[in-house]
């Protein structure tokens, strides 16, 4: 005669049965624990039928919006194509601010006088230069007993000044290409055919004065590949390829 000892329908530990359980238990599904754990009848089936009812607004909502997605069907084909060498675009930079000030010289301020027409009889700043940029100089002046356009009169005072001999003084572009932004402060990292390269491997191509744009193409062949990262601090770059 044998004698067994059963459980019962108790689940064993870590069984389907108790996972489920213990899954009900914890959900944050609104509505599950109290349809299938412990609770009156009447109140499970309630909570059954409004489970329902949700669950069955969520799928008609959903089946319209699939619809209405489905309406207006739109095939796309796809090739994909990697490149093993990438040409390097022209790079066209446009600077806003044409030049620093802090780089300026009293030679460099009287050139660009000169060009822009503010100067009258015996290097003097002329009226109409002077009445438009004296809101420029109202800097705390008043506070002084000064008048605003004293700071800039002070800068802009050529009774003593020499000017240099005309074969001497520098051009709009030279004067553009020294006082404005480097390409050495601009370009962070450049890497051609596995070596470092710099702003000694560009060259300007073009300027415009207008809008102070530079093109810049790499010295060496256009077909090579060259990676490079330029900062565009104070800068609007555009990239063309």
């Amino acid at each position: 005669m044998c004698q067994c000892t059963s459980s019962g329908s108790k689940p064993r530990p870590g069984s389907l049965a108790e996972a489920g359980k213990l899954f009900l238990k914890h959900t944050t599904l609104h509505g599950l624990r109290h349809i299938f754990l412990s609770g009156s009848y009447p109140r499970r089936v309630a909570w059954l039928l409004a489970f329902l009812a949700a669950l069955g607004l969520l799928l008609t909502w959903s089946s319209n919006r699939v619809r209405y997605l489905l309406s207006s069907p739109v095939y796309s084909k796809a090739h994909m194509v990697y490149a093993k060498r990438l040409v390097f675009p022209a790079v066209t930079i446009c600077n806003q601010n044409l030049l620093l000030p802090r780089r300026m010289k009293k030679t460099d301020i009287f050139s660009a006088g000169r060009w822009l027409g503010l100067f009258g009889k015996n290097w003097q700043v002329s009226p109409a230069a002077r009445e438009a940029l004296t809101p420029l100089g109202d800097g705390g002046g008043s506070e002084k007993g000064e008048s605003p356009w004293s700071p800039l009169s002070r800068i802009l005072d050529f009774n003593h000044f020499l000017p240099p001999p005309r074969e001497s003084q520098p051009s709009m572009r030279q004067l553009l290409d020294r006082l404005g932004h480097q390409l050495e402060e601009m370009l962070l990292y450049c890497r051609y055919q596995g070596e470092l390269c710099g702003p000694r491997n560009f060259s300007t191509v073009s300027v415009s004065p207008k809008f102070n744009c530079l093109l810049e193409l790499p010295s060496t062949h256009p077909s090579q590949q060259v990676d490079a990262a330029f900062s565009i601090t104070a800068l609007s770059q555009e990239v063309k390829r």
